[in-house]
């Protein structure tokens, strides 16, 4: 047995014990579901985890902002011994480490060694069955729950490496950084220049006018990408920074290199060829970079769309109110009106439907393992998205006759394909949480109700939205669905890691998410 003494800090004398045998962990931080529960500035939500593992205790630092010291000196990993000091944050709290049974001789700094584990135990360790609820255990000094994981931790590195959701990673904050700070500068002066152009062009009233006429059909469709990311939502920040980069960044390249396709080519080679590579790069380069800069908040085909879509809803929402703003200020509102029922009503979407194939092709390169398909599937969606552009634009530079009969036989039949398409995918995800929760509903950690609640579009939503008029209700249902969606895409992700025959960070945090439940069921009615 494992008792850990805190020599300072707000708990200071307080005692905590983990039990060697079965694996199990006790999560140090200021977060709800942490064991070791401590307010400390210095203490990140999830600061650190002491796992149990084959008579043998780990200590694993959770990514803190602060980092985790033993002996005083920094670690991400190591082997924990009778004596040792373990320090959150390089002035915060010091925890002793007290091991039964373990010479009590002070011993020296312990080992870095990672935790390894062979890949053939991985694929044979694939239950999840073994583990009671009465395992949950209550620390009496902190009235918190915890649990013991349902695997052993492995090789942590290689999770970084596959296109598997990683729920630690996913923290829905985006961390800060100068070259972050440089882009929002960016975004700002060309977001700023593009909106003085047109006020310059049309005036600053048509520019008010075509802005609130641009944001309502865009306000719309924003709606209907955050609830088809209901299980796993996007954090705003990110979001917030795509659909900048689409009104920007995209608009402005964009911009400049159509006018020179003009000026050489001509309207209409530019219309067909240019206008939609240079779009659909442009835009795609936004994708690719929340692929690639923002992984953690990128983990499967659904993201893919949702970021494809908020990318080319700022595109459209810019491109609509030079649009408009043009509309009215030569037609007056009858241009404006006209304008806007073909952009706005029949066609917003068409931006959205283009970009949304180069999301799908990230987001099949993010789940897949095969390496050829992780380069080729970006690539086929980009170009899918070029030539469905360059069809659109073909049309529309025919008459009104031909565009409107394309449009009916084409375009809309496509666009009901691309709403079967998501829809099948949104299933897909209720699916995998029906499947990957079944166990937890037969462990008795989540009611079948709550399970249907939870994998139920109109039911979580309406749930929630139940308990507006009761802020801490409201919160912890929020928190609960949270939870239990997180715990089941942590189950399928242990599954998918097995078949691959990866490890993943995730096995870890089903016992976090597994606690976190627990404390929260008897709360949200």
């Amino acid at each position: 047995m494992l008792r850990l003494i805190i020599q300072s800090g707000s708990l200071a004398g307080s005692q905590f014990q983990l039990e060697r045998g079965e694996a199990s962990s006790l999560l140090i931080g200021r977060s709800a579901e942490s064991a070791v529960r401590l307010t400390e500035p210095s203490v990140s939500s999830r600061h650190a985890l002491i796992v149990a593992d084959d008579g043998a205790f780990y200590l694993f630092d959770q990514n803190s902002a602060n980092g985790t010291f033993l002996n005083e000196t920094r670690v991400g990993e190591a082997k924990l011994r009778h004596g040792d000091i373990i320090g959150l944050g390089r002035r915060g709290p010091r925890l002793e480490v007290v091991i039964e049974g373990q010479d009590t001789r002070r011993i020296g700094a312990a080992g870095t060694s990672t935790l390894r584990q062979d890949t053939a135990a991985l694929r044979q360790d694939t239950s999840i069955l073994e583990q009671d609820t009465s395992a949950l255990r209550q620390d009496t000094s902190t009235g918190q729950y915890y649990a013991p994981p349902t695997t052993r931790l492995g090789l942590r590195d290689a999770a970084r490496d596959i296109g598997l959701y990683n729920p630690y990673l996913d923290t829905g904050k985006s961390k800060k950084s100068p070259v972050a700070d440089l882009m929002w500068l960016g975004f700002a002066v060309i977001g700023l220049t593009l909106i003085g152009l047109t006020i310059f062009d049309v005036g600053a009233g048509n520019t008010l006018a075509a802005v609130v006429s641009a944001i309502i059909p865009a306000g719309f469709y924003l709606a209907i990408f955050l609830w088809l990311d209901r299980y796993d939502p996007e954090p705003p920040q990110t979001l917030i920074f795509t659909f900048v980069w689409g009104a920007s960044i995209a608009v402005f390249v964009s911009a400049i290199v159509n006018g020179i396709a003009m000026a050489v080519f001509g309207d209409l080679a530019a219309s067909i060829v240019s206008a939609p590579i240079i779009e659909e790069a442009s835009k795609g380069v936004g994708v690719l970079i929340i692929a690639l800069f923002f992984r953690k908040d990128f983990d499967s085909v659904v993201d893919g769309i949702v970021y494809a879509g908020v990318v080319a809803l700022g595109f459209a929402t810019m491109e609509n109110i030079d649009y408009y703003g043009r509309s009215l200020n030569q037609d007056g509102l009858g241009g404006l009106i006209g304008t806007w029922f073909v952009r706005g009503i029949l066609a917003p979407y068409s931006h959205v439907l283009f970009t949304c194939m180069t999301g799908i092709g990230c987001g099949v390169a993010r789940e897949t393992h095969n390496k050829a398909l992780k380069i080729a599937a970006p690539i086929i969606g980009c170009f899918s998205a070029i030539f469905l552009h360059s069809l659109w634009n073909s049309l529309a530079s025919f008459d009104s006759r031909t565009f409107f009969t394309g449009y009916f036989l084409l375009e809309a039949p496509m666009f009901c394909a691309f709403l079967v398409i998501i829809l099948h995918l949104v299933r897909r995800e209720g699916r995998i949480l029906k499947q990957s929760l079944a166990v937890e509903v037969e462990r008795g950690l989540i009611t079948q109700h709550q399970l249907d609640i939870v994998i139920s579009a109109f039911r979580r939503t309406g749930w929630a939205a139940a308990a507006i008029g009761n802020p801490q209700l409201f919160k912890a249902r929020r928190r609960f669905l949270r939870a239990v969606a997180k715990l089941g895409l942590c189950h399928w992700h242990k599954q998918r890691a097995a078949e691959a025959e990866r490890d993943t960070e995730s096995f870890p945090l089903i016992s976090q998410f597994q606690a976190e439940v627990f404390s929260l069921r008897d709360r949200v009615g």
